[in-house]
């Protein structure tokens, strides 16, 4: 059998589609290699979600094609649905499989092994759970419960690739997660484009009752609840701070507010306001000690100095733990991309200014965790000798230092000092 190697980029989602396609070529007898020289064919699971991404990734496919031109090639994930044209130009030869066709990886890859050039495009509806998986962390479970999304957002080619919202089925769902402790897995993410949208085009479950079901699944996990949009939380807000506090969830919210300026949330078509964003805040932190995520796109097309500086004054006064900052790309086939773009200088200016701010703010925060006193899973070894990297119940990353082997065990420890990205601790 052929060896294969797979490469994967963007989003948790990708990684899983990565992981699927691993394991079911497996399955099938292939050979999974993670050294890209004696593979015979490679796949690339690829995300366009950014400029700056799929500039990287255009890069990579072209590097391939020019330092291995007689290895078989497939370019997955989404970029095959948001920029086939471009792909069609760049790797002729390459076949194409979409988000919407993971399943069919092992077909494409017998066909295009055999010299044809395959293509698996166009929407449906295909459930990507209970398959096999050869996971990058085994630890980590990546547990998708929905496809695209329900919103609108004037700047986001997401929607192009993903299509319309499509809830997984629960009983799946929580079949997943089932089979993913029993497999050993310590850490389960929950991931989609917007977890808070699940169940929102049905009148089943909906993401509350969702996550009370999962922490009824017996076995010693905690759960992590990946990037919720403010507009859908407001409407399962007084079901998700109950459904937050059981042991097994960790207290953790990705909540993105992309601007400070009610504006400019217009012009986006965020279909919410700054304010309802800090009530949804207001009520977490009110509920439990919770580490916050938020993301920022600096630049939207418009945006004035008055703007920018509303945004300076939100992370002021909200102070994020961390906060994802995007410089505004104009992606194909937007309504944002038809819009005034504003001045590189001005994108530049204003994003070193928020980073500044951001890594300020981080480690403040996190200093107010030196002391602290808890329990830490370990998930993965760090970059040092006996060095370990693990999360805190508020999905804290944390480094320390330890002897004896230690992963996947949860550990007592204290931390001892701060940085913006992290925190150390000693054991106890």
């Amino acid at each position: 059998m052929v060896n294969i190697y797979i490469e994967s980029y963007g989003c948790s989602a990708s990684q899983n589609e990565a992981e699927i396609m691993a394991g079911l070529l497996q399955q099938a007898g292939f050979e999974i290699i993670r050294n890209e020289e004696y593979a015979g064919l490679i796949i690339v699971v690829t995300c366009y979600v950014k400029t700056p991404t799929e500039q990287r990734i255009l890069y990579r496919l072209n590097e391939i094609k020019k330092k291995y031109p007689d290895k078989r090639l497939i370019v997955a994930g989404c970029m095959p649905e948001g920029l086939y044209y471009k792909l069609l130009e760049m790797v002729p030869d390459a076949s194409m499989v979409s988000t919407h066709h993971v399943t069919k990886i092992v077909q494409a890859v017998k066909k295009t092994l055999k010299g044809k050039r395959v293509e698996y495009l166009g929407k449906s509806e295909e459930v990507k759970l209970c398959l096999p998986k050869i996971r990058k962390n085994s630890l980590i479970g990546i547990v998708p419960i929905s496809e695209g999304c329900n919103s609108y957002c004037n700047y986001c080619c997401v929607r192009f690739a993903k299509g319309k919202l499509f809830s997984y089925p629960k009983e799946k769902i929580l079949e997943e997660v089932s089979n993913s402790v029993k497999n050993g897995c310590k850490e389960v993410w929950i991931t989609s484009q917007d977890n808070a949208s699940y169940g929102l085009d049905e009148n089943g479950a909906k993401l509350p009752e969702l996550v009370n079901e999962i922490t009824k699944i017996p076995g010693n996990f905690w759960v992590r609840i990946g990037m919720m949009n403010p507009k859908n939380v407001l409407t399962i807000l007084p079901q998700l701070i109950p459904a937050y506090k059981n042991s097994k969830i960790y207290k953790f919210l990705h909540l993105p507010v992309q601007s400070g300026d009610n504006e400019v949330l217009k012009n986006m078509n965020r279909e919410y306001k700054v304010e309802d964003f800090e009530k949804i805040v207001k009520n977490f932190r009110e509920n439990f000690r919770i580490q916050l995520w938020t993301d920022i796109i600096v630049g939207f097309p418009g945006e004035t100095e008055e703007q920018f500086k509303n945004t300076i004054d939100l992370i002021k006064r909200i102070r994020p733990d961390w906060v994802n900052i995007s410089k505004f790309g104009a992606r194909p086939n937007t309504p944002a991309s038809k819009m005034k773009q504003l001045d590189t200088k001005i994108l530049n200016k204003r994003s070193l200014i928020l980073s500044e701010l951001v890594r300020k703010v981080s480690l403040e925060e996190n200093e107010k965790w030196v002391g602290w006193k808890g329990r830490i899973l370990i998930s993965k070894r760090g970059n040092k000798p006996e060095q370990w990297f693990g999360r805190n119940f508020a999905y804290k990353p944390v480094l320390l230092s330890n002897k004896d082997k230690i992963l996947g065990k949860v550990i007592e420890a204290k931390v001892s000092r701060a940085r913006f990205s992290h925190l150390f601790a000693e054991p106890f």
